[in-house]
């Protein structure tokens, strides 16, 4: 009886220790990811952000335009031609550390967020909430950029929180990433809090 309760307590300890493991990888990943593609939007620097951005796929923007929520579907990221409703003036100073499964709301009214900071969001099912915000005309659910995201367990929420007066209304950056086929992609960039009209 000791002798399997021995076993049991082993075979407990190496399954915690392998799914660790893997948090441990998808968190490295992650991190040098984040760090890029915040990195090329900072100096505007495209082709470091398309590393992440899969050739199948292509990249989602999500905006508002009139308090209305809309998407367009790029192939990738081009700063010399208009990304959405992304602005080539669109500045960050990207100086804080990541901090894992924490998020910063935002003041729509007031254009601020709540607390500063970069945080990344696992299993996040922000992309659900979107779609389910769009009306039923448009069967965004349908479409595969919103079908590869419909599982939360592969997707990841990322926000680089920013308040600043001289660049309000627009205050940080917020983006999407999928695992698909074992990789980690941007999926979806969010330019929700400045509306475009």
């Amino acid at each position: 009886m000791k002798k399997n309760f021995i076993y049991t307590l082993l075979f407990l300890f190496c399954s915690f220790g392998i799914s660790n493991a893997q948090t441990a990888e998808d968190k490295k990943e992650i991190s040098t990811a984040v760090t890029d593609i915040l990195k090329g939007f900072q100096t505007k620097n495209g082709d470091l952000m398309n590393k992440y951005v899969n050739k199948t796929y292509g990249v989602g923007i999500l905006f508002k335009s009139s308090g209305d929520l809309g998407f367009v579907i790029n192939e990738d990221i081009d700063f010399s031609m208009p990304l959405g409703h992304i602005k080539k003036a669109w500045n960050i100073r990207n100086q804080f550390p990541i901090q894992f499964d924490q998020s910063c709301g935002y003041d729509l009214k007031n254009k601020k967020w709540s607390k500063e900071g970069l945080s990344v969001q696992f299993n996040s099912n922000a992309v659900n909430d979107y779609a389910d915000k769009f009306s039923e005309l448009y069967a965004v659910k349908d479409q595969t950029i919103f079908k590869i995201n419909s599982n939360p367990k592969n997707v990841v929420f990322v926000t680089l929180a920013e308040n600043s007066k001289e660049r309000a209304p627009v205050n940080g950056f917020r983006f999407v990433m999928t695992k698909i086929e074992g990789q980690w992609f941007l999926t979806f960039i969010d330019v929700t809090e400045y509306d475009a009209e």
